[in-house]
């Protein structure tokens, strides 16, 4: 980080606080203009779901919308605010570490994006399917809107944190916290790690495990050769 970046500490304050009132302001108008179209965003959580869905009080129906509606904002405004983050933080780097921290930005919005496109196109079929599978006999499957809601956008958003790994291990490498080869040193250890974090996340079922732990291993493996990448082109500090 270069030093002696111009602006007191109270500067720097302000423009934190001018920011982050630009970016509220950001969310607030993207979730209203996701509110405007909540008719088609509920549509689509309908339509992935294999029963139709009930509700159960007066008020379930909107507040299940102005849910999704916020969700919708957040991810709409998520560019908004990256760009926020990358103008508060570049003044105070080196033009090296501005590449870094600008190409960080991009790769976590693209393993994001993979992974919750991954958890809707790949996994969300099978894993509704599994959870049927239980239902028969004496117990009914009534599922309520809020609650499959809820548990779409917990499996999206887990998908797509799970998914930064690599931009994790890249840091970690390119920080010198940890080496490439020390890192494949610890594959078994890491393996283990991914499908006891897959038994703890929701929606904690064996076939969620496997599918969680598997693409995140390959990303573990391609990691590590993007580390070893990344440590030979890594500069030299400037002091």
């Amino acid at each position: 980080m270069r030093r002696g970046a111009e602006g007191s500490f109270w500067d720097h304050l302000e423009e934190l606080r001018r920011r982050l009132l630009f970016v509220t302001a950001a969310v607030a108008a993207c979730t209203a203009a996701a509110f405007a179209f909540s008719g088609r965003l509920m549509g689509f959580v309908l339509s992935t779901s294999p029963v139709g869905l009930q509700t159960l009080s007066p008020y379930e129906a909107i507040t299940a919308n102005l849910k999704l509606s916020l969700t919708a904002g957040l991810v709409a405004a998520s560019p908004f605010v990256a760009w926020h983050a990358w103008r508060f933080l570049s003044p105070g780097l080196y033009p090296s570490e501005r590449k870094v921290l600008l190409w960080g930005f991009a790769l976590s919005v693209v393993l994001f994006l993979g992974g919750a496109a991954f958890s809707l196109l790949v996994l969300l079929e099978p894993t509704l399917t599994l959870f049927r599978s239980f239902e028969g006999g004496i117990v009914t499957g009534s599922w309520t809107l809020s609650n499959f809601m809820s548990f779409l956008v917990q499996f999206v958003l887990v998908f797509g944190v799970c998914f930064e790994l690599p931009m994790v291990v890249l840091l970690l490498a390119w920080l010198g916290i940890v080496e490439p080869k020390t890192l494949g040193r610890y594959r078994r250890h890491v393996l283990v790690g991914l499908l006891v974090l897959g038994a703890i996340l929701p929606p904690n079922d064996p076939l969620t495990q496997v599918l969680l732990a598997a693409p995140l291993y390959v990303l573990y493996e391609l990691s590590i050769l993007a580390a070893r990448v990344v440590i030979r082109r890594k500069p030299e500090e400037v002091h």
